[in-house]
């Protein structure tokens, strides 16, 4: 599974928009999207 599914899943699983997490992170929701439209999100644990 990409990383741009897995948090568009867990998104669905806590009821929040992509858009309100990328608030959320700091990114503006344009950029955010993109980066998930690329699957050039990285995550950091």
């Amino acid at each position: 599974m990409k990383t741009s599914d897995m948090i568009k899943e867990l998104c669905n699983k806590k009821n929040i928009s992509v858009s309100e997490l990328a608030r959320r992170i700091g990114q503006t929701p344009q950029n955010f999207g993109k980066k998930l439209k690329r699957d050039t999100v990285t995550l950091v644990l």
